[in-house]
């Protein structure tokens, strides 16, 4: 099965005005943040493209941009990740009763971290 990208997490040092920006310049419409500072992003692609993401507050003082992966077997391609020499991030976990199974993995060079989420 392709792994399609289905989600995106942009961390920046202030989502409102990141937000404000992206707001102004694509478009979109506003939105709120959640408790945690979240600003849920979604840019209103096409049916069969419609990407969301979410803006939120940078972690560890540095902008970062994440990018979340559909695929098949969760728990095959987090062992497939350390096979390969990747490291474990985020261990598999539900965030919430009703959200998806994801993981997030770091490419062996350190250099990239994807998430990956259940199919």
């Amino acid at each position: 099965m392709p792994s399609p990208l289905v989600f995106f997490q942009l961390a920046v040092s202030d989502p409102p005005r990141t937000r404000a920006f992206l707001d102004e310049l694509f478009d979109w419409q506003p939105a709120k943040p959640d408790a945690r500072g979240a600003i849920p992003v979604n840019p209103g692609g096409p049916g069969d493209f419609d990407v969301t993401g979410t803006l939120m507050p940078h972690i560890e003082g540095r902008q970062q941009a994440t990018l979340f992966f559909r695929v098949e077997d969760l728990w095959a391609t987090v062992a497939r990740a350390e096979e390969l020499g990747g490291s474990i991030v985020m261990s598999i976990r539900q965030l919430n009763p009703d959200g998806p199974h994801l993981a997030m993995v770091r490419t062996p060079d350190g250099e990239l971290t994807l998430g990956v989420v259940r199919a």
